[in-house]
């Protein structure tokens, strides 16, 4: 996609910042079956928020946040604050984010464990500025998560509070906007005890059922992911594939050949990551 300088300079100066908040890479953390899917498909399966594994995942902010609204109101707005609240879940369910999450936990015990096959799997590193480039101008976010909703001191509660007393929209054309907003800011805050993780999330904006993007696929379940070819989109970038990923370590319990491990990144025709596949020296047991 050709671009002018003004749109490359403005790309290049806030994939700066995503490397200096960031670090240079981050690290996905996941098992073989989706790393073919990665490198050898060339896809990247954004996995709906409501499948991951905090049962709070973005309506435990959206619940602390009604929470304090109501402390806030008085009893004869109670009505249109539940009608608005009403509305906010409505949205929530037919548009239900979707993710693929990095991590600044770099060659994590935890991480391992948790995400990559009881550390049998393996981890992808990204190149921070290549995958964020790459994302920039197409319809992508990349926000790190905050730990601890905090909805009582949040910018989000003073508006909500103000629409509801007084009428008042300063900062949004209209409610939609404002639940746009508040929909993003749900997606980037999740309970204090993942802090450790350290994640960065990946977003296509608001996805609907009929988005062809919308696949499903088949493990234990049936699952609708979001797919993302990245094949055509570095094609569409000018950045090359192999750019992406700086390398792939191998978990630290996992029996794989590093030779074979090699062979089958050349054989997909990954000469480049064929050189940067490494196996993890983290001591899990």
């Amino acid at each position: 996609m050709a671009y002018n300088n003004l749109e490359i300079n403005q790309r290049s100066k806030r994939a700066y910042i995503a490397v200096e908040k960031y670090g240079k890479t981050l690290w996905h953390y996941t098992d073989f079956v989706a790393l073919n899917g990665i490198l050898n498909e060339k896809e990247i399966w954004f996995g709906s928020t409501v499948n991951m594994n905090d049962k709070e995942e973005v309506s435990g902010f959206i619940c602390d946040l009604k929470k304090e609204v109501f402390l806030q109101i008085s009893c004869e707005n109670k009505e249109k604050a539940n009608t608005v609240f009403d509305k906010i879940e409505k949205r929530m369910r037919l548009e239900y984010p979707f993710a693929f999450c990095v991590s600044r936990a770099r060659n994590d015990a935890a991480q391992w464990e948790r995400y990559a096959d009881n550390g049998h799997g393996v981890a992808i590193v990204f190149n921070t500025e290549k995958i964020f480039s790459l994302i920039f101008y197409n319809h992508f976010i990349m926000n790190e998560e905050y730990y601890g909703y905090n909805a009582k001191q949040h910018e989000i509660k003073k508006l909500l509070v103000d629409y509801i007393q007084n009428g008042k929209m300063d900062a949004f054309s209209d409610l939609d906007g404002l639940i746009d907003n508040l929909l993003l800011c749900a997606l980037i805050h999740k309970h204090e005890s993942f802090a450790p993780e350290q994640e960065v999330r990946i977003c296509p904006y608001f996805v609907k059922d009929s988005d062809s993007h919308l696949q499903y696929k088949i493990g234990n379940t049936i699952k609708k992911v979001y797919v993302l070819k990245l094949k055509e989109l570095c094609r569409e970038e000018n950045i090359e594939f192999e750019d992406l990923i700086e390398a792939v370590v191998i978990g630290p319990k996992s029996q794989q050949n590093i030779e074979d491990f090699k062979w089958y990144c050349k054989k997909i025709g990954l000469l480049k990551i064929a050189d940067r596949v490494f196996k993890s020296d983290c001591p899990l047991k």
